[in-house]
């Protein structure tokens, strides 16, 4: 192998481990834990921490460069420190269908547990 050729495959190689890392470090899936027993929301990346109870939360819907996505927060300050519950969405067709899923099976139902009221679309 030529001495240029080493030289790319190291730089694309180079770039596909930063990449990586960058995936591994900054967007490994975090996972919410609604305790009903506790009444406490925890959140679990690589260690479980409490981050609210049930009374000090509230959701909302955050907006981002022409994309929103759903967060919750406490009460208090909640546009200082949130966390984010769901994926990005805009305005398009497969957005809609993915954005009612994520109310029907994950939003609703967590906001029915949490007796927090929620206007429904008929």
């Amino acid at each position: 192998m030529s001495e240029n050729t080493f030289t790319i495959a190291s730089v694309i190689w180079g770039v596909y481990m930063v990449y990586f890392l960058w995936d591994l470090l900054f967007k490994v899936p975090v996972k919410y834990i609604f305790d009903k027993r506790e009444k406490s929301i925890y959140r679990k990346l690589f260690l479980t921490k409490k981050i609210m109870s049930f009374d000090e939360m509230t959701y909302f819907i955050n907006e981002e460069s022409g994309a929103y996505y759903y967060v919750i927060g406490k009460k208090r300050n909640q546009f200082v420190k949130n966390y984010r519950l769901s994926n990005y969405f805009s305005g398009s067709k497969s957005s809609r269908v993915k954005e009612d899923e994520f109310l029907e099976n994950i939003l609703y139902p967590v906001l029915d547990e949490l007796e927090i009221p929620v206007n429904r679309p008929q």
